[in-house]
């Protein structure tokens, strides 16, 4: 019985946090349209805010709660889900067109922080002062946007403003609408907080009820049920001939998860690191990294075969932690 009212409340936890997504991202449309083709990379900067903030939320309450190697499982294991699950199965349904301004702006730094990420884990802590440190370096990513912004013509910008609202517009779940405004705004916040609370906790029931590693719960179940809207929303723009948006929500997310998440979570609380996250997790993300750009550098396009590689390197990733962790 405690079983079906864990998978019940998992279910719950992860409708609510995408309804509250949904709210919360239809408000930000009309700062989207007020920055307009000028402002492109605020906007992308508030898209990456938005795509993380689940996991952020999950990861952030499961800390203060006393469970760090749980939150550092939902925040790793949500970029491995990304690649895997979001970008895979969205090449899947149609190659995914890649932009070069995409690649130089955030492709390149999503495969240099998780090597940054790698090599700072070999102390076996991530500390307050190397937690500040990270969050920090999100600012010369934001830096970059903005500098890939002001090189760009005006046709460029225009298609990114594009993207940028459909992307808030595509988030979360499309049920019960509300007019963009203050009260989706406040609604769709208040239902993520709330979501993203019920979805830790149950993942807290789980690892108190049953014999499993924390570690493990938080890359697995806490990993995909806060991606679960983002991946919707990846599936519905590469199903309209959008597949670009797929990949820059894919690579933006898992910079700011890297950077700003891991970040506040090593703020809040030092994490110890051990020795399998030196010796397979971390790596495992750094060659999903390496396989993504690669895959966008050949062609500029990721192919479905691409795809296949990188969901099957996703699910024997999954399989691997599950026989490797005890």
């Amino acid at each position: 019985m405690d079983l079906v009212i864990i998978i019940l409340f998992l279910l719950i936890g992860t409708v609510i946090i995408g309804k509250g997504t949904d709210w919360f991202t239809d408000s930000l449309i009309p700062v989207a349209r007020k920055l307009g083709v000028s402002g492109v990379a605020v906007g992308l900067i508030l898209v990456s805010v938005a795509v993380s903030l689940p996991e952020i939320l999950v990861a952030g309450y499961g800390a203060l709660q006393g469970y760090p190697n749980l939150s550092l499982g939902v925040a790793l294991g949500s970029i491995i889900c990304n690649i895997g699950l979001m970008t895979g199965l969205s090449a899947l349904v149609r190659p995914l067109k890649v932009h070069a301004y995409v690649i130089l702006r955030d492709g390149i730094f999503s495969v240099v922080v998780p090597i940054l990420v790698f090599a700072v884990a070999q102390g076996k802590e991530l500390t307050r002062f190397e937690g500040l440190a990270f969050m920090l370096l999100f600012i010369p990513y934001v830096i970059n946007v903005f500098l890939q912004e002001k090189l760009a013509n005006k046709l460029q910008k225009q298609k990114e403003f594009e993207d940028v609202q459909i992307k808030l517009r595509l988030l979360g779940f499309d049920i019960g609408k509300l007019k963009s405004g203050w009260i989706s705004f406040f609604l769709g916040l208040g239902l993520l907080i709330f979501g993203a609370q019920l979805f830790t906790n149950t993942l807290i029931q789980i690892v108190n009820i049953f014999p499993v590693n924390e570690l493990l719960v938080g890359l697995t179940i806490g990993a995909v049920g806060p991606s679960i809207p983002n991946i919707f929303a990846a599936y519905k723009a590469t199903k309209k001939g959008m597949g670009d948006v797929a990949v820059s929500e894919t690579l933006g997310s898992n910079i700011f998860t890297l950077l700003v998440t891991m970040g506040f979570l090593a703020f809040l609380s030092p994490i110890k690191i051990t020795e399998r996250w030196i010796y397979f997790d971390i790596p495992v993300m750094i060659v999903m990294s390496f396989m993504l750009l690669i895959f966008m550098t050949t062609r500029k396009t990721i192919s479905k075969f691409e795809g296949s590689i990188l969901l099957g390197s996703y699910i024997l990733a999954l399989l691997t932690q599950v026989f490797l962790i005890k």
